[in-house]
């Protein structure tokens, strides 16, 4: 019996040993190979294949805070993708901190890296920073809040703020975009509506340099990786045509913006025929499509949702730009370049030529003699010869879209910085579409509430009581 007794024992404690071993066991390889799934009808929380060999190539480490509560109403979303990132590459590094817990080291680390609001995630590498706010994360649907609804989120934009920060901080120089001065230009240190501060701010988000400069000295600043002509209101001189012939053909990049000419306040900027050279024509007229004519807004103002297929506007689909006042701008044969148009009116747009006619308040028709729609609004224009180093161009026909007064519209501010970004050569953080959340609403009608509460008030207790007195009348039997 004893022997019986002990073979028992060490049965039951050989099996325990065995099982908690093989449990182990599967923990080890669990925790070495696994894979994440990713539930979402709309991939939200699934890493692109640009965000995946951008982390791929990165060789310093890369140090991410998140100074977030949980009760953040990003914070889950925020670390499931983080967590995803973390995965992907062994050179992040994530870190959590909990600004009510923790004020000291929230304090500190607000010093080291000067955050200066909260809800905000930090990366760092080599001593670059970056920072992304829980307001740039998503953009939210405001309409309901007029019937006490809460913002709805409509598209989530983790990925590609996370990538392109992550971009940042491991890029090894830092470009410097220069904004040309002396011809009545937006000024990228204005804070009025006119001003181009907001687009300024959003430009050094993404790690880049802004400054000023002027062309009369007879050239581009040697460190100039980028030019920026915004609404220029008088013409170019010679010297300064030459200065940027000189750049461009050297590999420089240059984002022109230049609006319709009308009445005495703005002049010809003188850079239309020398645009030609490059592939790029600008139309002399004022752009009105009635088919996408909006509230509040005459025809001058164009809403634009059609857009063709190059890098700075790949990721925009299901996105708009407002372009107050605009121009056309198409695609011409010139000796060693290709170009591409960028976005155009709808078929109902064209070019209004009879510019006296506008300024004098007469009722503008479509005729003969006008640019034919869809209108081209866009242009982007590179070397036909050296596609990678050599000179890169984009023209919009319009420069008040991207001022402090209209950037937030729609998505004027993507394409701006879509094409700060493809002629800045960081075209990895292109592409990136926000995801949609999933929005999954119950409808019942009044038959069927009246069902549902017969059922939960009514039906489920006398389930209960009819089993009960069954137990019962079982036991007393």
């Amino acid at each position: 019996m004893r022997k019986q007794t002990v073979f028992a024992a060490s049965s039951v404690s050989a099996g325990i040993v065995l099982a908690v071993v093989l449990v182990g066991m599967v923990n080890w390889i669990s925790y070495r190979h696994y894979k994440r799934g990713d539930w979402t009808s709309s991939k939200m929380y699934s890493l692109s294949e640009k965000s995946k060999n951008v982390l791929k190539g990165i060789a310093a480490d890369v140090r991410v805070v998140v100074l977030m509560t949980p009760s953040t109403p990003m914070f889950s979303e925020t670390k499931e993708l983080l967590d995803r990132y973390q995965a992907a590459s062994s050179k992040v590094h994530v870190e959590y901190i909990d600004p009510e817990r923790e004020p000291a080291r929230t304090k500190a680390l607000a010093q080291e890296f000067g955050v200066s609001s909260a809800n905000t995630v930090v990366f760092s590498a080599a001593g670059r920073k970056k920072y992304v706010t829980s307001d740039q994360l998503a953009d939210y649907d405001y309409s309901g809040m007029q019937m006490g609804q809460a913002p709805k989120m409509r598209a989530f934009k983790g990925e590609e703020q996370f990538t392109a920060a992550i971009l940042g901080v491991v890029s090894p120089k830092v470009p410097k975009v220069y904004f040309v001065t002396g011809h009545g230009e937006h000024d990228p240190e204005g804070m009025d509506g006119d001003g181009y501060s907001q687009l300024r701010d959003a430009i050094k988000r993404d790690n880049l340099d802004v400054e000023k400069t002027s062309l009369l000295s007879g050239s581009v600043p040697a460190d100039c990786d980028l030019l920026v002509i915004a609404g220029p209101k008088a013409p170019f001189a010679d010297q300064e045509k030459t200065a940027l012939k000189a750049y461009l053909d050297k590999g420089g990049r240059a984002l022109v913006m230049l609006d319709p000419v009308l009445g005495n306040r703005t002049r010809p900027s003188g850079l239309e025929e020398f645009l030609k050279g490059y592939g790029v024509q600008v139309n002399s007229d004022l752009v009105v499509d009635p088919g996408r004519r909006l509230p509040f807004f005459d025809l001058s103002a164009v809403y634009v949702n059609e857009f063709r297929s190059h890098p700075v506007v790949d990721g925009m689909q299901g996105l708009a730009v407002l372009l107050p006042v605009a121009r056309s701008v198409t695609t011409t044969t010139a000796p060693g370049a290709t170009s591409t148009i960028l976005l155009t009116t709808s078929d109902q747009g064209w070019g209004e030529t009879d510019l006296a006619g506008v300024l004098a308040g007469k009722p503008v028709s479509k005729d003969a003699g006008d640019t034919p729609g869809p209108v081209s609004l866009g242009v982007a224009a590179q070397s036909e010869k050296d596609k990678t180093n050599g000179w890169r161009l984009v023209v919009f026909g319009n420069s008040a879209f991207a001022a402090n007064q209209y950037l937030a519209n729609a998505g004027n501010a993507n394409l701006g910085l879509n094409a700060v970004d493809w002629l800045a050569k960081q075209e990895q953080a292109l592409g990136i579409a926000p995801r949609t959340p999933e929005q999954v609403q119950l409808f019942l009608s009044a038959a069927q509430m009246r069902n549902v509460l017969l059922i939960s008030l009514i039906g489920l207790p006398a389930c209960a009581i009819a089993l009960g007195v069954a137990v019962w009348w079982r036991r007393r039997r």
